[in-house]
């Protein structure tokens, strides 16, 4: 099993009793009867990508469902859909339940907005579609997190189309040439600009000449449904000769992620100040993903996902590192928590906002994670959901009564303040 996040892999990590490499629904309905029967919990793992490894690690007796090999892809050109298994590609079963977005977002709105049909196993062992399902489970899995429903095995989407060529680009450029005040721009523009055009903002910190100064360097990484020509004419501010397509960055050894909304720009001089923290702290950078566009067009209440119109955009922070020790663990989780909270002022608030896919533990979590607290359970909820959590609540409590599907964050049951 691939471990993403290396500060889940040491000699104190929970190790589940078992790994079941599930290739179809009757095996997923046999592990649930006998992890049923054993009083045993389940954790649910598609890609591994879950940055607090609740996909793959407890605090109390546990076997995982891997769904590697629910990995088909099966595409309808006529129709126009496809059939994804929950473990294709990235890990189709995490990235779409809560709520995955991409490049397209501002044309197409995110993936769970273009889900048509899904097959999920529930607590009761029964193998669901979306019309035997019923249309408020179908709503809490897209957006809500499958993990606290069941396990879904697979999701129909619908195909969108996209023009033949797509240009992008990265553009590269040093705090010391104006970047601030790009970046100041930047927000007041991206949101507005057309659907066609996604450009996401990438700070990080890089060491320059002789002395290896460091200095804060933010990249501008856009994507245009379109030809170069006709990206040209474009507000966006950038020499066409500087555009470049890198690959991504490699895989970090060890990850810290956190998450916020922004609804107001923020200062050119508190952007000042969050370059020098960076600095700092060296090894943390953001990705600020632009909203509008078909963004702002569907109601916060038509799926789990809640942040909708209004939002400048989305800031994803990660810090990773290579040390190999307890102590660099805490220390760069410490300094992810200290920024965090420097950007306080700057971002949304009652509730301040999270992004479910970056799942961060610090927002609230149950311990130990067969012992669910709702109060507990509304801290980390109403960041993630906002109004939509207490419908997803009801939905958890009629279709899992007994709570069977459960980790730190799951969602929880209505009927008493804790279970057990």
């Amino acid at each position: 099993m691939k471990i993403r996040n290396k500060k889940f892999k040491t000699p104190t990590t929970p190790k589940p009793q078992a790994i079941i490499t599930v290739k179809d629904g009757n095996h997923v309905q046999t592990t649930i009867k006998c992890a049923k029967s054993n009083n045993i919990q389940i954790r649910i793992r598609s890609g591994g990508h879950d940055y607090e490894g609740f996909s793959y690690v407890s605090d109390v007796p546990f076997v995982i469902v891997d769904t590697l090999h629910l990995n088909s892809v099966d595409v309808n050109l006529q129709e126009e859909t496809a059939w994804v298994g929950s473990g294709a590609t990235l890990g189709a079963g995490g990235h779409f339940s809560g709520g995955g977005y991409g490049n397209l977002m501002r044309k197409f709105g995110l993936s769970i907005d273009n889900i048509i049909d899904a097959t999920i196993v529930d607590a009761n062992g029964n193998i669901l579609d979306r019309k035997s399902m019923g249309e408020d489970l179908f709503w809490a899995i897209r957006g809500g997190g499958g993990a606290s429903f069941g396990v879904i095995l697979s999701w129909k989407l619908k195909l969108l189309h996209v023009t033949p060529q797509v240009t992008v680009f990265k553009v590269k450029r040093n705090v010391s040439d104006d970047a601030t005040d790009v970046v100041y721009k930047w927000q007041l523009i991206a949101p507005k600009l057309p659907n066609d055009l996604f450009i996401r903002v990438q700070p990080n910190v890089v060491k320059i000449g002789q002395g290896d100064k460091k200095v804060v360097q933010v990249s501008f990484i856009g994507q245009f449904l379109g030809t170069i020509e006709r990206l040209l004419p474009l507000p966006i501010g950038t020499p066409l000769e500087s555009m470049l397509n890198e690959p991504n960055d490699p895989q970090p050894n060890y990850f810290k992620g956190k998450s916020d909304y922004v609804k107001k720009p923020i200062p050119k001089e508190a952007i000042e100040s969050i370059w020098k923290l960076m600095i700092v702290g060296e090894t943390l950078y953001m990705q600020w993903n632009p909203y509008g566009g078909r963004m702002g067009e569907i109601a916060p209440s038509e799926t789990p996902f809640p942040h909708r119109a209004g939002n400048l955009f989305l800031i994803q922070y990660l810090n990773n590192w290579i040390e190999d020790s307890p102590e660099a663990i805490e220390r760069h989780v410490n300094f992810s928590r200290l920024f965090y909270e420097f950007m306080t002022p700057y971002v949304s608030n009652n509730p301040r906002e999270a992004f479910l896919n970056y799942r961060d533990s610090d927002i609230g979590a149950n311990h130990p994670s067969n012992v669910t607290k709702i109060e507990i359970a509304r801290t980390y909820g109403n960041k993630y959901f906002k109004e939509n959590f207490e419908r997803l609540v009801s939905v958890k409590t009629k279709v899992d009564p007994e709570n069977f599907f459960r980790h730190e964050q799951s969602i929880p049951i209505r009927s008493c303040k804790s279970q057990i």
